[in-house]
């Protein structure tokens, strides 16, 4: 568990360092030093991800938010009253509290891509992230102290309330800035549909 941590730890610090360009070095330290409001052009430096590569980023983060609700779900089943190892919900949570810290990093407008017609869009974040970016960062900087209030949370109840608590912020921020969840739906087309013609016949 810790290495596995310790893991997911330095690749978010990766992310966050990529996506910010990252601190120049030798020479270039020089340049960006004497020219600190020059941005970077659609021929920039290949380490601005955001701009290089915003559909790698829009990835990473997903993958980054993947693995962060695994390592909600031994917390959500806590608080339904399943068993659970209290040292394994505090190690996530102190994990899922340091994507959180990189979260609002990992949003930069060029990955503001979402498409409202498409059934599978590019990203499910909104633009409401970038219409309010600093409300956007206030929820992402409450469920980090959501995170580290259950990291030192007492065993039972205290415990499980700290649990709740971290849901609650989670879901506070995807219901304002993520795309909800529709279920699929089924049509008359979908019930009449001959499955025959496609099946093979049988032997």
């Amino acid at each position: 568990m810790l290495r596995t941590s310790a893991l997911v730890l330095a690749l978010t610090a990766v992310l966050v360092a990529a996506c910010s360009g990252g601190p120049p070095t030798g020479e270039s330290q020089t340049v960006a030093a004497s020219s600190p409001k020059a941005m970077p052009g659609p021929n920039a430096d290949p380490s601005w991800t955001g701009i290089a590569e915003p559909e790698e980023l829009i990835e990473a983060r997903r993958a980054l938010m993947d693995r962060a609700e695994d390592l909600m779900k031994p917390i959500d089943s806590f608080t339904v009253g399943e068993p659970a190892d209290p040292k394994e919900l505090r190690a996530n949570a102190e994990t899922i509290g340091a994507m959180l810290h990189a979260v609002p990093h990992l949003f930069p407008p060029t990955t503001n891509r979402f498409d409202p017609d498409a059934h599978d869009p590019p990203t499910l974040a909104l633009p409401t992230i970038w219409q309010r970016f600093a409300a956007f960062e206030t929820f992402a900087k409450n469920a980090q102290r959501m995170a580290a209030a259950l990291e030192t949370s007492e065993d039972g109840e205290p415990l499980r309330a700290a649990s709740v608590q971290l849901r609650a912020a989670c879901d506070a921020c995807h219901a304002g800035f993520m795309k909800p969840y529709t279920p699929p739906v089924v049509t008359d087309e979908d019930k009449n549909f001959d499955f025959d013609s496609v099946l093979p016949p049988p032997q």
